[in-house]
């Protein structure tokens, strides 16, 4: 199948639901949880600039120290550790987002949720977001384990939010937030992002000890695509899920 082919059934599969446009349209702290340097501003980039844009309060959160991400074997770990996270600081800044917290987890290495949750749940209720954004973990075959691993940690974040007894040194002071999966074959709503979209692609484009050109070919086509649902010139695509939808729920997935 062409690529074109593979995006236009990608589109073809987003139900667009007005209650979750709301919800990102609406949010006024925005938490971000990124496996990567580079991971968020691929997925939500242009949406993290647009809240910022209309005076959301935005935070990234980089899982991982990416210290595996550099071909070649001669530079030292600590030396690509310092490279990424400039290269991040300056997509950050490209996208006007000044609040970035790195929690140097090894690269490859990111811990089961049931380990780093308890992290995530101190970062989520002392930040006290009104959504979360993250990849989606459920992603068919995803084998990166820092993908799989931060996104269910983020969802369990969210999940035990209002609950007390679980890490009960920072106590909750926020309702539950809502939760948006970038990266997802399942979006529920597309958002216009055409004033932001360049945005994004400078902000990919920061990390150029990982991507060429090809990647912002890609992104361009599928965002695109994606904007012609809601007759934009590009969007950016999610599933937005309330908190009830993420435990115990037949229905959340139709």
């Amino acid at each position: 199948m062409s690529r074109d082919k593979m995006i236009k059934a990608y589109v073809g599969k987003i139900k667009h639901d007005p209650e979750s446009l709301r919800i990102m349209e609406e949010a006024k702290r925005v938490l971000a949880f990124s496996p990567h340097p580079d991971d968020v501003e691929i997925a939500a980039g242009a949406f993290l600039a647009s809240a910022v844009s209309r005076g959301a309060e935005v935070r990234v959160v980089v899982v991982s120290d990416d210290r595996m991400s550099v071909g070649s074997l001669d530079p030292h770990d600590d030396e690509v550790i310092s490279l990424r996270r400039a290269e991040e600081m300056e997509a950050m800044g490209e996208l006007e987002v000044r609040d970035v917290q790195f929690l140097n987890y090894v690269d490859s290495q990111v811990p089961e949720p049931r380990v780093i949750r308890e992290d995530f749940i101190r970062i989520t209720r002392s930040y006290a977001p009104d959504l979360v954004i993250t990849l989606d973990p459920y992603l068919p075959y995803e084998a990166h384990p820092d993908h799989v691993n931060t996104g269910l940690a983020a969802m369990q974040a969210v999940l035990f939010h209002s609950l007390p007894r679980i890490v009960r040194d920072v106590r909750p002071v926020s309702q539950q937030p809502n939760l948006a999966l970038g990266a997802t074959l399942r979006p529920n709503v597309a958002l216009c992002v055409d004033p932001f979209m360049e945005k994004k692609l400078r902000a990919v484009r920061a990390h150029r000890s990982q991507f060429g050109e090809d990647i912002l070919e890609l992104i361009t086509a599928i965002s695109s695509a994606v904007g012609g649902i809601v007759g934009c010139r590009f969007g950016e695509a999610f599933r937005v899920m309330r908190p009830w939808e993420i435990h115990v729920n037949l229905l959340a997935d139709l």
